[in-house]
This record gives C-alpha cells, sequence and structure tokens, in this order.
C-alpha cells in the first residue's frame, strides 16, 4: 500500500493509528479481564496477545485506503442501485476480508517467531477453522469501518457543500456591495471635487483601502474582528460624506477582542440596512453606534457580543414588510450565521416605529489564527 495514498485520506494517518493502539489496547485488556475471571491454568502471554490485537488494527489502517474507495464505490452506487455495481462491492468486501486476515496472519506468525522459534499457523491442525473465525472477524470489521469511512465521506461532502454556499453568499454580498457602492461615491468625489478637493482625496483614498481589503479577502469567509471593523470605518466614512451633516458614527470596539473571528462582510450589510432604512429619511441628528465587546458566561464559552443602534424611524416587529421595505440584508446574516455557527449563535431585532433599531449579535469567541488567517477561512 503506497504511503501516499494514506497520507491522502481525509482523516490524518497518525489519528488512526491512535486509534487502531487504543482499540488494540482496550480488546487486549477485555481479554486479560476474561483470563482473570475463568482462572485458567495456562499463563497469560501478553506478547503474542499484543501481536495479535495491535496487529489486527494497525493492518486496517494499511487497508484504510481500500476501505475509502469501498466507501465512495458505495456512494456513488446509492443513487443508481445497480446490481452489478452492488456484485462487485460485495465481492470487494470479502477480498479485503480475505487479504486482512492474510496479513494478520503474518504478523502473527512473525513476530511469535522470535519469541517461539516456530511459526504458529504451520503447526495449527484446525487451520480452516481458525481461519473461518478469523474471516468472520475480519468480515465485520470490514464492514463497520467501510461504514465509518462512508461517514467520514458525508460529512467531508457537507463541509464541502457549506464552503460553496458561503462562497456563493460572499461572492453575491460583494456583487450586491460593489455597483451601487462604487456608483454612489464616485457621484459625491465628483460633486466634491469642485468645492472640496482635499475631502473628495481622502474619500478617494478611504474607497481605495476598501476595495483593496475586498480584494485581498475575496477568498476568505473569516476575518478578524479588527479587519471587520477597519473596511466597517472606512466604509461609513465614505457614507458620512453623503449624509453630510445628518450622521454620526461612534466605535466602540473592546481592544482585546481585535484579534478574535468574525464572518467576513458580517457587519456592513447591517450598517448598510440602518442607513438605508432607518436613517435615510432623517433630517438630522442621525447616529449610528458599533459595540463590539466579549461577552462572559457564567455556564458557557465566552461569546463576541456585538450590538448596531441607529436613532432612525424604526419599524413596527408586528407589521408585515415587503423585502424592498426591510432590505436583504437581515435575513442574509442571519444565514450565514446559521452556516457557521449552528445551535451556536443569538441573532435579535429590537425595533418600534420612531424609536430606532437595536441588533444584538451572540457568537463563540474564537481566536483568529495566523495574522489574520484561520482555518476556515478559506
Amino acid at each position: 500500500m503506497k504511503w501516499s495514498r494514506i497520507k491522502a485520506l481525509p482523516i490524518p494517518w497518525y489519528y488512526l493509528v491512535v486509534g487502531a493502539l487504543i482499540l488494540g489496547t482496550l480488546q487486549l485488556l477485555q481479554e486479560y479481564v476474561g483470563y482473570q475471571i475463568n482462572n485458567y491454568e495456562f499463563p497469560f502471554s501478553w506478547y503474542i496477545l499484543s501481536v495479535k490485537f495491535y496487529g489486527r488494527y494497525l493492518s486496517w489502517v494499511l487497508l484504510s485506503p481500500l476501505l475509502y474507495r469501498l466507501a465512495r464505490a458505495f456512494l456513488r452506487w446509492l443513487p443508481q442501485r445497480t446490481g452489478a455495481d452492488l456484485g462487485r462491492i460485495i465481492i470487494a468486501v470479502l477480498g479485503l476480508a480475505v487479504l486482512h486476515v492474510a496479513i494478520l496472519t503474518l504478523l502473527t506468525d512473525v513476530f511469535t517467531f522470535f519469541q517461539l522459534g516456530y511459526f504458529t499457523s504451520w503447526l495449527q491442525s484446525n487451520r480452516l477453522p481458525v481461519f473461518l473465525g478469523n474471516f468472520s472477524i475480519s468480515l465485520i470489521q470490514a464492514l463497520i469501518f467501510v461504514g465509518i469511512w462512508v461517514a467520514v465521506e458525508l460529512y467531508h461532502n457537507y463541509q464541502q457543500k457549506v464552503i460553496e454556499l458561503n462562497r456563493a453568499q460572499l461572492d453575491a454580498l460583494l456583487m450586491q456591495l460593489q455597483p451601487h457602492f462604487l456608483f454612489n461615491t464616485l457621484h459625491s468625489v465628483s460633486a466634491l471635487i469642485d468645492w472640496d478637493k482635499k475631502a473628495a482625496q481622502k474619500m478617494i483614498t478611504q474607497l481605495g483601502d476598501m476595495l483593496r481589503q475586498v480584494l485581498q479577502n475575496e477568498d476568505r469567509h473569516i476575518v478578524s474582528v479588527g479587519e471587520e471593523v477597519q473596511f466597517l470605518r472606512n466604509y461609513l466614512a465614505i457614507e458620512q460624506v453623503r449624509f453630510q451633516d445628518r450622521l454620526i458614527a461612534d466605535f466602540d470596539v473592546a481592544p482585546e477582542i481585535l484579534g478574535t473571528q468574525i464572518p467576513n462582510l458580517l457587519l456592513q450589510p447591517l450598517v448598510e440596512n440602518a442607513l438605508k432604512h432607518g436613517l435615510a429619511n432623517t433630517i438630522e441628528n442621525g447616529r449610528l453606534d458599533v459595540r463590539i465587546k466579549k461577552i462572559e458566561a457564567q455556564e458557557d464559552f465566552p461569546k463576541l457580543g456585538i450590538e448596531i443602534e441607529d436613532n432612525g424611524i424604526g419599524f413596527d416587529p408586528l407589521e408585515r414588510r415587503t423585502e424592498a421595505e426591510q432590505g436583504l440584508g437581515l435575513p442574509n446574516v442571519e444565514q450565514r450565521l446559521q452556516r457557521h455557527y449552528p445551535g451556536q449563535y443569538s441573532f435579535e431585532v429590537r425595533s418600534s416605529s420612531g424609536a430606532g433599531c437595536v441588533i444584538e449579535i451572540q457568537i463563540p469567541l474564537i481566536p483568529i489564527l495566523d495574522a489574520g488567517k484561520s482555518n476556515h477561512s478559506r
């Protein structure tokens, strides 16, 4: 069995080895307990039984690429369920069980030879019953391990689909963000050039920083809170020019959580929703507060608490609103939270007509890895 094929498995090879050692140890201890209970007269051979049980499970590690191929063949068979393919799978499982018995017999003979000076399998008068007993055990184990690899492959496929969904949703957000936002920003820049060139230059710089960050993070599903907040600052700085004196934006972000994880572009749709549906029609004194902090939980792990509050027109939560009235930001954000943190997040919107709106989010507080990139970032 090629070593490269073992290394290419979805589960790292050293996990498989550790699992085999644990199973071998448990069966060895079970055998010893049975020996003590039954008070057998012959001595308990730790060496021979260790070779037998550890060899049984470590040999499955060597055969794991074949088990994995069988699992994938079974998954390909499920939608079509053709008799010919099923027959080939059954023959492969039986052949794999025979191969496992052969490897186990060879390992046992080689290792016991050093202690006894002869090959034990050669001296057995009841070779057929012993073979059938070992074959039945290997066949059962082969079916179990193929089932485990089927579960691993299904979970792996599920993860890939989640990543693809997140990628598609992030792409949709970027497509939604860029065209109309660029149009509005460039329109504001053109208006500023005639009477405030410094403000126009600053706005272009902020737009460049935003677009640079979008390009740098376009393949990342997870970024740091610091990166997300900086993107939001640039976005709101540009929006403040458009709102002129009608918008005050305030950030209250705890420094210790700047290096924790947050889904990429999670906050911008919420802020855009607040500006478009809450503050756009205010005449003056529009205010938007962004608060991010660490929340200590008594019976759970710490949470990352996010609050976005505006003093806009608000809405009556009992009143049914169309998508155009409520925007797509809120449902999209909740769907992304469900995909990233199933059962581990809270998302609450509080509002009343004429009294603004508060959005509260809590997600697991997880440190970012490798200077802004995590294991889930791609």
